[in-house]
């Protein structure tokens, strides 16, 4: 009788599992899955590559994942490779390559010498879920190690599965098998609950796992799905966590998906500053990205776009449909409507007489308005800042 058949049943929902609390996570490694062209994207560039309110899609999964505080962060790259660990290289990020498409399964196995040292939980992402939260991927660990699975699968329950691989539980509700949909039968089409993608297990039997798959599917590729059903053959217990937001899981393979998590993102990013004490004419036409950071009693117009590094001292003012990018704005400046700004500061002192001109991205130190110091050839000057609470 397998493990999972002798345990009580499993509790499915995230929210419904007590969390572990103050774990160390010195003994867990990140991997992160981006070795995909992304042939749907219709595009030369790295699907990973495609950027998502000024940074990589791929760079906001390694933000959520570096909240784990993982000893060690694994990115297994394949086409466009070099493109991929250039924009994402860093302290602590090690590459593992892909040098064929053979399947998730296939990718996992080739991180194998990059965490060979590594002695410990392997968290498993792929890399171009965005909107993934870090206290989804803590809550996601914490699950995993009160239920004492040897691995877990992040779920989720949507209204339209199709193309997501279905979730199988057994009668206790634990993971029996996921099945993709291209090779599910009808039975298992019906089912809402899907992989979302994300996993977590033990290194050594995560390996070990790896090196038993075999291309039995109709795309005749090596399936990290299939490690599911391979633990259950050897008495391991597996579950199935069920995450509480698709959207936070949903992968993007299209432009079409690309745009809808550009307006999730820029709905979250703009909500956090609100709460935070900036105030908004119209939050559906401001754009502010990731590493922008604003202080309190800051205004915003309509259609104000910020970019790069832009900081915005307290209760300054930014006009109506001005674009700053690489702007340091002090305390209670005023920049007029329409204003373009790229890699300069703007002081209050003198603020009036430089609000009520325009300066091109391309500007140079001559002809800038007065209180306005730098140009576009100060760009990377600006001072480097956090991003919002909900950015992350």
């Amino acid at each position: 009788m397998e493990a999972a058949k002798n345990r009580s049943r499993q509790p499915t929902v995230l929210r419904n599992i007590p969390m572990v609390t103050n774990k160390s996570n010195s003994s867990l490694a990140v991997l992160i899955l981006a070795a995909g062209k992304g042939t749907r994207m219709k595009s030369k560039t790295p699907k990973v590559l495609h950027q998502l309110l000024g940074k990589p899609i791929i760079s906001h999964v390694l933000n959520a994942a570096r909240y784990l505080e993982p000893a060690a962060m694994v990115v297994v790259t394949g086409y466009g490779a070099e493109l991929v660990e250039a924009a994402v290289k860093g302290p602590g990020v090690v590459f593992a390559r892909q040098p064929q498409m053979l399947g998730t399964g296939h990718a996992v196995g080739c991180a194998k010498e990059a965490l060979a040292q590594h002695n410990g939980l392997v968290v498993i992402l792929p890399g171009d879920v965005p909107l993934v939260s870090p206290q989804t991927l803590i809550d996601f660990v914490d699950a995993h190690t009160f239920l004492k699975a040897d691995l877990s699968v992040l779920t989720v329950r949507v209204d339209n599965p199709g193309s997501y691989g279905r979730v199988v539980r057994d009668q206790s509700g634990w993971l029996s098998y996921i099945v993709e949909a291209r090779d599910a039968n009808e039975q298992e089409l019906l089912i809402d609950e899907v992989n979302s993608g994300i996993y977590v297990a033990d290194s050594r039997r995560l390996f070990e796992s790896i090196a038993n798959l075999k291309p039995l599917n109709s795309q005749k590729e090596y399936y990290l799905t299939d490690v599911a059903a391979d633990f259950r053959s050897n008495n391991l217990l597996v579950a199935a966590i069920e995450g509480q937001d698709p959207f936070e899981v949903q992968g993007i393979n299209d432009r079409r998906e690309l745009a809808v998590a550009q307006a999730t993102l820029k709905s979250r990013i703009n909500e956090s500053w609100l709460l935070a004490g900036v105030t908004m004419a119209d939050p559906q036409t401001t754009y502010i990205e990731a590493s922008v950071r604003l202080a309190q009693d800051v205004a915003l117009g309509q259609g104000v776009v910020l970019m790069g590094t832009t900081t915005i001292g307290q209760g300054a003012v930014i006009g109506p449909y001005a674009c700053l990018k690489d702007v340091e704005v002090e305390p209670g400046a005023v920049v007029a409507a329409h204003s373009c700004l790229e890699g300069v500061q703007s002081r209050s002192s003198e603020t009036k007489a430089a609000a009520k001109q325009t300066i091109s991205p391309k500007g140079a130190t001559k002809g800038v308005p007065k209180g306005v110091h730098g140009s576009a050839s100060g760009l990377g000057k600006a001072k480097k800042v956090k991003e919002s609470p909900k950015s992350r």
